[in-house]
């Protein structure tokens, strides 16, 4: 899904206290967050070609991650010249575009959908992001539309901002009960099902469903940094200075920003597996490295085209 990774030089990530002096302030009335953190629903990344071949044809990575699929409405394997792959989680899940792609995207982009498993929880966001993105916030309902009757599939809601860039897109959603009962084949006097969990529940059986998303950390432009902290803030998620970056903490996961005048990039993506990770897996131009028993981070390479 699209609302709107890439060996990496960089060692493990510390989280040594420091102050970030250009850290931007919260207005009193969202200074303390009340609300509920969002979650992670899904990420993706667009690939450079040796990548996303790897990735793609990776007997390892779908022992580990689970079996590769390309997308709806049968979750069926990827067909050969396919341009994006997905990886199912138990909560998240991940999604590869290759280089020439149906949305242009360029090499490197990175999209971040926030999660929402009750939908009162997005409707209490679309309310604080409408009094505080700067240039204005839009809620977009989409529906899943190749079938007949289409389907309400999830809502979004998105600051301007930070939705449309080169380099990454950042929005929230909730899913539609509509989708499950579509989904699952149950009646509409069926308990409504919005959770993540969910939605991806079935994949468990299916070969897939073996790890979730905990951590991403990426490096941003100065205005962007100023921008995300505000907006995530304003989500609800929680921020503390670190000697890598500001890390906030959402349910569930965590994203560092680090601040840089170099080119915006994915430094890191961080998933928690079922199964004990190999040491380390080479994905074209990116690996896979071993972090904990089960714990992997996937490091993309630096500057590829």
């Amino acid at each position: 899904m699209r609302f709107a990774l890439a060996l990496s030089v960089l060692g493990t990530l510390t989280t040594a206290d420091v102050e970030a002096p250009d850290a931007p302030q919260q207005p009193p009335a969202f200074a303390v967050a009340s609300r509920p953190a969002p979650a992670l629903n899904h990420v993706y990344v667009v690939l450079d070609a040796a990548t996303f071949a790897a990735v793609r044809d990776s007997a390892p990575l779908s022992r580990l991650l689970g079996r590769a699929d390309g997308g709806l409405p049968d979750y069926a394997p990827p067909q050969p010249g396919a341009d994006r792959v997905f990886f199912r989680g138990r909560e998240t899940y991940l999604e590869f575009f290759a280089p020439e792609n149906r949305f242009g995207e360029p090499v490197g982009k990175v999209g971040l959908a926030l999660g929402y498993d009750a939908p009162g929880d997005l409707d209490a966001l679309e309310r604080i992001w409408r009094r505080t993105c700067p240039i204005g916030a839009r809620r977009t309902p989409v529906r899943y539309r190749r079938v007949d009757p289409s389907v309400p599939w999830y809502d979004s809601v998105q600051c301007d901002e930070t939705a449309g860039g080169d380099h990454l897109a950042v929005w929230a959603m909730a899913y539609r009960p509509e989708f499950h009962r579509w989904q699952s084949g149950t009646g509409p006097t069926e308990t409504p099902q919005t959770s993540r969990a969910h939605i991806l529940a079935p994949r468990s059986a299916e070969d897939q469903g073996r790890f979730d998303i905990n951590h991403l950390a990426l490096q941003v432009t100065p205005p962007m940094f100023r921008l995300l902290i505000r907006q995530l803030e304003d989500a609800g998620l929680q921020r503390r200075e670190t000697a890598d970056g500001t890390l906030l903490t959402g349910d569930g996961w965590t994203l560092l920003l680090r601040a840089s005048e170099d080119p915006p990039r994915l430094l890191s993506l961080d998933l928690a597996t079922d199964g004990a990770p190999p040491d380390r897996l080479s994905l074209g131009s990116g690996a896979l490295i071993r972090m904990g028993p089960q714990t992997v981070a996937f490091r993309p390479a630096k500057g590829v085209d």
